[in-house]
């Protein structure tokens, strides 16, 4: 390569680099400023428009974590994801494994029919959900919200886990099957040990959109000690009569730490596959 495509090369890795920047910058900037909202008082948040607080204070973690209900709505949040990643990593690894080693008729179309099943909206099954569910007696249930999820998460599930699993040799499932394992035996004992990167970054996807998720709880969960933190951070702005800028930006990061922290540690599970795959090859 000579000088002048070294220059080329260079300009255009600086250029992706800036653009890198600025997109974390504007995803992260909102953040930063809901930090220092939290660790500001009523006061310094109209007096003091600097990002970084002059005083700062954890009264307003305080506040929220003793004198609201945010511990119940976190609890409730893990336990839908719970649900919810069990759940739609048990049935979307089956059919994703079907689509993945079964050549049928139509198999193309069974897919992107998948995918357009993704593309329905929570808007547009909400209501006639609430009302079905209403008149058999089931609102207020977490399985049934656990259900729903499982519902409308694992048409995207499979999809990505079916890509995974066509990365595998089928030659690996034909000598487990001389050897006497069925298909079974085959998934769980070979596809998906292998398969820690998909199945990682599927698990990431299915609890961030569980822990996010809004208008399904805030329409099949009437009780408030049931509402899962996405929901129940509305209580912490209307609760009082005085200002509560403070205390709404404490819950809303109280509320994303979870979600942070489930990022951060799949995500040491996903590098370390890709790692052990790269090392082995």
């Amino acid at each position: 390569m000579d000088r002048k495509s070294k220059l080329l090369q260079r300009k255009s890795d600086i250029l992706v680099y800036l653009f890198y920047m600025i997109t974390i910058a504007f995803f992260l900037f909102p953040i930063l400023c809901i930090i220092s909202i939290s660790l500001k008082t009523p006061a310094e948040i109209f007096g003091n428009p600097s990002l970084i607080p002059k005083s700062p204070t954890l009264e307003n973690y305080a506040f929220v974590w003793n004198r609201t209900k945010m511990p119940t709505y976190i609890k409730n949040s893990l336990i839908l994801v719970l649900y919810t990643v069990v759940g739609t990593l048990t049935v979307s690894s089956l059919s994703a494994y079907g689509l993945s080693r079964f050549n049928f008729k139509n198999k193309s179309l069974v897919v992107i029919s998948i995918l357009m099943f993704q593309m329905i909206s929570d808007v547009v099954i909400c209501i006639p959900l609430f009302r079905f569910l209403s008149n058999v007696g089931l609102l207020n249930q977490y399985w049934v919200l656990g259900l729903v999820y499982v519902a409308t998460q694992t048409p995207f599930a499979t999809y990505l886990l079916k890509g995974v699993f066509d990365s595998i040799p089928k030659a690996m499932d034909e000598s487990a099957s001389i050897d006497g394992a069925n298909r079974f035996t085959i998934l769980t004992r070979i596809i998906l040990p292998c398969s820690k990167s998909g199945v990682s970054s599927t698990i990431i996807f299915l609890s961030i959109n569980a822990w996010s998720s809004f208008l399904l709880p805030f329409i099949l969960l009437s009780q408030d000690k049931m509402r899962p933190v996405s929901v129940g951070i509305l209580t912490v702005q209307g609760m009082f009569m005085d200002i509560t800028i403070q205390n709404l930006a404490a819950a809303s990061v109280l509320g994303l730490l979870p979600a942070i922290l489930i990022v951060i540690f799949l995500q040491k599970f996903i590098i370390s596959a890709m790692m052990s795959g790269a090392v082995k090859g």
